[in-house]
């Protein structure tokens, strides 16, 4: 399987779109989407990225919040309010990035069965109503890779 998502941006520029299979069952792959101490192993790379911290209430209505460092070694947050939680097969949620001067967003995993494990789908959407933003999440593909590599591999940040 390829350790990178796919990637396509909709039409109206609204919309980011990636996804990954991944050769795990859906339980197994949505438990490391919420779950802080997994999130912790699978999201970031020296380098680029890491989250240092993650907290989840996962249902509808809970609040997250991950924060960690970016590169040349500034702090970063991402919070918001968790919309839709169908275990195993969907999660929505907010999307407010300290990067972004407040911007809000969705994000919504949807994982699918597969033969061979999960298809997992993320759509990031309400990005055309903030120009310019949606550059900042063509990075996708890329977190995709990492849970598959955690979740396939045991791969962790500590390794890449």
């Amino acid at each position: 399987m390829s350790n990178t998502g796919t990637i396509r941006v909709s039409s109206d520029q609204d919309e980011i779109i990636s996804e990954i299979e991944i050769a795990v069952p859906p339980e197994r792959v949505f438990q490391a989407l919420v779950d802080p101490q997994q999130v912790l192993l699978w999201w970031g790379q020296t380098g680029i990225y890491r989250c240092t911290e993650f907290q989840a209430d996962v249902r509808p209505g809970g609040k997250w919040r991950s924060a960690g460092i970016g590169p040349e070694g500034r702090p970063f947050e991402i919070s918001g309010e968790y919309l839709e939680v169908a275990p195993p097969r969907l999660l929505v949620h907010s999307w407010v990035a300290s990067w972004t001067g407040g911007a809000k967003t969705t994000v919504r995993w949807e994982l699918n069965a597969t033969g061979s494990g999960t298809l997992l789908r993320l759509r990031h959407s309400g990005l055309s109503a903030h120009p310019g933003i949606g550059d900042s999440y063509r990075g996708w593909p890329r977190m995709l890779g990492w849970i598959q590599a955690l979740l396939e591999k045991g791969e962790t940040v500590h390794d890449r």
